[in-house]
């Protein structure tokens, strides 16, 4: 399989802020972590039903929600991310695994995409459209423009 273009990742949207959203949901996932280190098992019968379900239906229904607004999140903003199914799509969500393992191998993916975020690029189109706010701003505030072109002057060599 090749994997040289799911390898390049692309932030679509403001990349502080996406990067800053990702902190949010990586902590988050840390705090879903801690909530299922606590878990007490459920009843299940192991005849007819796998350990995972000592984990609770309530309990894997939340993760399904996490997982899901990460996903979105991750889809919405971040191309080529590798989310679950890993970067190269070699992965796959074990939900035969408890919550325990299943919510770590999620915060270690998270935390994988976030240290890639530094170098993804950004598409020209988004910094077109910063560049078009920036001369709105320009020429509808002559004193804003004087204010800009002052301190761009001051960290010139």
């Amino acid at each position: 399989m090749d994997t040289s273009k799911s390898r390049s990742m692309r932030i679509l949207t403001n990349p502080k802020q996406v990067f800053h959203q990702l902190e949010e949901l990586i902590q988050e996932w840390y705090n879903w972590q801690k909530h299922v280190a606590q878990i007490h098992d459920h009843d299940y019968d192991p005849n007819t039903q796998s350990k995972v379900c000592a984990d609770g239906e309530e309990n894997m229904y939340k993760h399904e929600v996490l997982q899901e607004k990460t996903l979105t999140f991750l889809d919405n903003n971040v191309d080529n991310h590798g989310f679950i199914v890993g970067i190269d799509n070699t992965k796959c969500d074990r939900d035969d695994l408890r919550l325990a393992i299943r919510v770590k191998h999620r915060i270690q993916d998270l935390e994988i995409i976030k240290a890639r975020l530094i170098y993804a690029k950004v598409p020209e189109s988004f910094w077109k459209e910063r560049a078009k706010d920036l001369f709105t701003k320009i020429t509808n505030n002559p004193d804003k423009t004087i204010e800009l072109l002052t301190e761009a002057l001051k960290h010139t060599p």
